[in-house]
């Protein structure tokens, strides 16, 4: 796929106005809208959902965006953001509507701590080249550069963004026109709760349990984008308590832009 050039630099704030809307890509089984794109110096990555099951994951088991610069499927450079929580015990979503959830008993709004989760997501690690792999404050300046945020917008989706240095991934400050149409992949990797186990005493409540780590599994397939101020498409017929287990990964392929 050709490359979108990008004439203004994105802020990277967790608000997808710098962005198309709708997003031109979907992944209907990840339930995330996507989009990437470049300028000279940066390259640009997105990710948007408005699936409550989908955030919660997001926030609470964490997300591996991955990219190739080889266009392929292996890793160049991977940013952890968010990384899991593991500050609380395991909670229940009630199985009728999916805007309250439980802690220990106690009640609270999805939605409200959907947003809380994200404000707090400070953390993020990177694997890469030498000069900028380890663990990282989200606001201190890292020796690659690299600009991550998350955050819900006032239509409660949950964006994600980041700006990477090409000097980040290609050890150059700028592109040239030789590298016009250049391939390049990047992998939005999702990872689910760990099933509970069942047994004869269910109450038809669904516990997640706090997983841990960033697995990668599953695929994703584009389709067409959720737009702006309306809720991600659900997929139908397809328990949302079940989307909670599952893992996904989304690559997108493209060739770099370039403009004089």
């Amino acid at each position: 796929m050709p490359g979108t050039w990008q004439a203004t630099p994105i802020v990277i704030d967790a608000d997808s106005k710098d962005w198309p809307s709708p997003y031109p890509n979907y992944d209907s089984k990840a339930l995330i809208g996507y989009a990437t794109s470049n300028d000279k110096r940066y390259l640009y990555i997105t990710m948007e959902t408005g699936d409550e099951n989908t955030e919660m994951k997001v926030l609470k088991e964490g997300v591996t965006v991955i990219i190739d610069t080889t266009g392929g499927k292996e890793q160049t450079l991977a940013i952890h953001y968010p990384l899991p929580d593991e500050s609380e015990e395991p909670f229940e979503v009630d199985n009728n509507r999916k805007t309250a959830y439980s802690i220990k008993g106690i009640k609270g709004d999805l939605s409200q701590k959907i947003k809380r989760t994200a404000a707090d997501a400070s953390q993020m690690t990177i694997e890469g080249r030498t000069l900028c792999s380890g663990g990282f404050a989200i606001t201190q300046n890292n020796p690659c550069g690299i600009k991550v945020k998350i955050g819900v917008d006032e239509y409660k989706e949950l964006i994600w963004e980041a700006a990477i240095p090409f000097s980040a991934i290609y050890g150059k400050d700028t592109l040239t026109k030789a590298d016009a149409g250049r391939a390049i992949s990047v992998c939005y990797a999702i990872k689910g709760f760990k099933k509970p186990k069942t047994n004869n005493s269910d109450n038809g409540s669904s516990g997640m349990g706090q997983g841990g780590g960033q697995g990668m599994g599953g695929g994703g397939r584009m389709g067409g984008g959720g737009g702006r101020g309306n809720k991600t498409p659900q997929r139908n017929g397809t328990d949302p308590r079940e989307l909670m287990y599952e893992n996904t990964r989304t690559w997108k392929f493209f060739g770099l832009a370039y403009q004089q």
